[in-house]
């Protein structure tokens, strides 16, 4: 199956805007990361721009895997046009339905697409019965309403997501904001999910990550600022 092909990755490095390029990538896996998304690739400016996509392409390397590619947009048919140019280069591709900045509602993507459930659920079944390789999800909770993320988890698992991750925050909880990442209800998800669920956020040190896994039941925990300020936070320093 995808996550034992994946190698069963407990500790994954968030996909990162200007952050989680090659290099770093490539600094956390010597440290104990075990699986590395790319940032977050605009769809439509990469199927459009030539110089964009050479950008993107150009850091492929066979020692940067297992990876996944995150990409961003709304219309199902540019996004599986976009995900065709990096298939051969990735293990998965990625749904970006988390970012919860300005620039998201703009372009309707992120966060503020969970808002148009039946199009994401669309998009994830457009992506998952035309690729070659298996389709993700990463995605924040409904503001007061799990029964509703719940219920738009198991939709994106029948519309054939391979692997969710789950940021325990709401796209209200932004920069100044931020409060309390929401571990209780990533274990809610994972309890109600058959595929892998990764949990996102809350976490500052080594031992966050024990217990994360421990009280959310999730298969792997993603970090995005910890180990940017860490790149070895997930190797426990060593």
């Amino acid at each position: 199956d995808f996550f034992e092909r994946l190698g069963r990755p407990r500790w994954i490095l968030a996909p990162m805007v200007d952050q989680s390029e090659l290099p770093f990538r490539l600094l956390a896996r010597r440290y104990g990361t075990e699986l590395c998304f790319t940032p977050m690739v605009n769809s439509n400016q990469f199927t459009k721009s030539a110089s964009y996509r050479e950008e993107i392409l150009s850091e492929a390397r066979p020692e940067d895997r297992p990876l996944i590619v995150q990409f961003a947009g709304h219309d199902p048919e540019i996004l599986l046009e976009a995900a065709g140019h990096v298939e051969h280069m990735c293990d998965a591709i990625d749904l970006n339905l988390g970012c919860p900045q300005g620039i998201a509602r703009r372009g309707r993507y992120g966060a503020f697409l969970l808002e148009e459930e039946d199009l994401v659920v669309r998009i994830v079944e457009t992506l998952s019965s035309n690729l070659s390789i298996p389709v993700t999800c990463k995605i924040r909770l409904f503001r007061d309403d799990l029964p509703r993320t719940l219920q738009l988890c198991k939709r994106l698992q029948d519309a054939g997501c391979a692997m969710l991750t789950v940021h325990g925050r709401t796209r209200y909880q932004n920069k100044d904001t931020t409060g309390r990442c929401d571990w209780k209800a990533i274990a809610a998800v994972k309890a109600s999910m058959k595929i892998p669920v990764i949990a996102n956020g809350g976490i500052a040190t080594f031992a966050d990550l024990q217990r994360c896994l421990d009280e959310t039941g999730a298969d792997g925990v993603m970090s995005s600022e910890a180990a940017l300020e860490n790149p070895a936070l997930f190797g426990n320093n060593r």
